[in-house]
């Protein structure tokens, strides 16, 4: 996660979830550098969520660690306050399961911001080929998606009240689109 991303995670999550209320948030394919380690989420529980944690940093070991798959999330209906998703969604296979389990397991009210690359057209493409898929999807062998905004908006939040948020974080040399929809 670059420091550009996580400033417009961070930047939506304490204009949605302002003060110092505790807040129960879990991170969906949370890495080393956690989006759990905002202020916003300093006072509450937070769990990290990822199919497995190879190398914990100080960050993740500040959280409840849970190995687990996203499309079937281990928690009750209605326990987050915010769940987080960054880099994560374009390497399910499943995504829709994942976004279907998110909705579930938030809160009425809460708050899903998630970012991912997008798909659009750039000056630098030729012959209908993206530099986005060039640059990272050679380097996963479990990398299956680049979204529109339009699937964002009305795929990962089918069900949501609104969405509140969605910006394009930037566009070379990978477009990157984050957003937060409201339960």
């Amino acid at each position: 996660m670059s420091p550009e991303v996580f400033a417009r995670f961070q930047d939506i999550v304490t204009r949605r979830l302002p003060g110092t209320t505790p807040r129960r948030a879990l991170e969906v394919g949370a890495g080393g550098w956690t989006l759990l380690s905002m202020p916003t989420f300093a006072h509450g529980p937070r769990v990290a969520l990822n199919l497995r944690f190879d190398r914990p940093t100080e960050q993740l070991l500040a959280t409840k660690r849970v190995v687990a798959n996203g499309n079937a999330l281990p928690f009750a209906d209605a326990t987050f306050d915010c769940v987080l998703s960054c880099s994560a969604l374009e390497h399910d296979r499943w995504f829709w399961r994942s976004t279907a389990e998110v909705l579930r397991v938030l809160r009425p009210g809460g708050f899903f911001v998630v970012g991912v690359p997008i798909y659009m057209t750039l000056p630098s493409d030729k012959d209908f080929t993206t530099l986005t898929y060039a640059r990272h999807g050679l380097a996963y062998n479990a990398d299956y998606y680049r979204f529109s905004e339009q699937a964002v908006r009305e795929v990962f939040f089918e069900g949501y009240a609104e969405v509140t948020d969605e910006l394009i974080v930037r566009t070379h040399p990978n477009p990157y689109l984050v957003a937060a929809g409201r339960k």
